[in-house]
């Protein structure tokens, strides 16, 4: 579609061999959005407004539009009517319904949906790594616990490894590695909440080991559902980068709050219907859950593995204590066999990209339809732009 095209024109959604149920939605418009415009989209059939986010393009891939998909039954098309407005992209928060993102420099990024809190991002200098803490559910639950006293490392939600060139950048022990911040920047809010932060890997004595993009998105849903989408780029800008083979690592990692934990009301379960720890530790699959009660509530936290990312379907390191971590380098101890290695070469100048959904949601793990909004994420519906 050329930049000269008329400012209307129709989105149309299908939703393929999946019903679809608020189900984040992002594509491209290409040049029918030309640069500073904005899109304002309607529901062709009920007239309805859909609140409708633009991000600037994250860690990977083009400038891309979002709205959330309320619902759409396997096999059906829904078209939204698209004009294009002179009003400048989305920067702010929508009137306290959608995502609102507040930068505390030096410090983290508050993220708020609907004008509830949901989680912050923390990167303040002296920390051993960035995290997310709190992290709240369904009814303002904690879902994760940051730096118990068991493992004062695992803090909540956070990306780690545990050797890297002979270094450990997953523990607090002396000697360990850190990821120290760089740079953050808001890129959207409104319909979704986006932003990207940018770190080095360093040793003790600071010398670099690899770049690291994050781009973190969030969305506007209702109360009972969260999503937190994590795309996490590894750049090998210092030299070559070695991935040595070992459990101790969680390319995404969380920690459960403690009530969560499989030794107390917690149950794991994973893709291809393992339960328990003894199931679905080092275990393979495309998605793993933790539900349980918190405060009295039923709540789950699912994590999703993307069809693209290296050794689909990953391992899960994911224990009765609460540590849930989708690790895709163990692999010697998971399959107790030495000849069975998870170490990883990345050449200079070369990246390694993951991209992971954090799913939270009410109930357990058929009440919250985990299996069902993992489609929403590996195979999502198609979107096509038409005059």
């Amino acid at each position: 579609m050329s930049s000269d095209t008329a400012s209307g024109f129709t989105i149309e959604i299908s939703a393929g061999h999946h019903d679809r149920r608020w189900c984040p939605v992002s594509f491209s418009a290409g040049s029918a959005l030309p640069a500073g415009k904005s899109l304002k989209l309607t529901d062709a059939e009920s007239g309805a407004v859909v609140p409708v986010s633009h991000c600037g393009g994250c860690c990977a891939g083009d400038p891309v539009v979002t709205f959330v998909l309320e619902e759409l039954a396997a096999g059906q098309t829904k078209r939204l009517s698209a004009e294009v407005i002179d009003a400048p992209p989305c920067c702010s928060g929508n009137g306290g319904e959608g995502v609102a993102l507040t930068h505390v420099p030096g410090e983290r990024v508050d993220v708020a949906i609907g004008g509830q809190p949901f989680t912050r991002y923390v990167f303040k200098a002296g920390l051993a790594r960035p995290y997310c803490y709190p992290v709240f559910g369904p009814g303002g639950v904690e879902m994760t616990n940051c730096g118990p006293a068991d493992h004062i490392h695992h803090r909540s939600l956070y990306i780690a490894q545990g050797e890297v060139n002979g270094h450990d950048n997953w523990s607090e022990l002396e000697g360990h590695a850190c990821t120290v911040n760089k740079s953050v920047s808001i890129l959207s809010q409104g319909a979704m909440g986006a932003l990207q932060a940018t770190a080095d890997w360093v040793t003790k004595a600071g010398q670099p080991l690899l770049e690291e993009r994050v781009c973190l998105c969030t969305y506007a849903l209702p109360e009972h559902l969260r999503v937190l989408d994590w795309d996490i780029t590894w750049v090998a800008c210092y030299g070559g980068v070695f991935f040595g083979d070992t459990k101790e690592a969680g390319t995404l990692s969380v920690r459960v709050n403690e009530q969560l934990e499989g030794r107390h009301t917690g149950r794991i379960t994973n893709a291809y219907g393992g339960v328990t720890e003894s199931e679905t530790w080092g275990k393979r699959a495309p998605w793993c859950d933790y539900s349980g009660e918190v405060d009295g509530r039923k709540v789950g936290l699912a994590i999703f593995d993307h069809p693209e990312n290296l050794r689909y379907p990953t391992y899960w390191h994911v224990r009765d204590y609460g540590l849930f971590t989708a690790n895709q380098w163990g692999i010697h101890d998971f399959t107790g066999d030495w000849s069975q290695r998870g170490d990883y070469a990345l050449p200079r100048g070369r990246q390694l990209r993951f991209r992971f959904r954090l799913y939270i949601h009410e109930g357990d793990v058929t009440e919250g339809e985990v299996a069902e909004r993992f489609h929403d994420w590996a195979t999502p519906p198609s979107v096509s732009v038409k005059p």
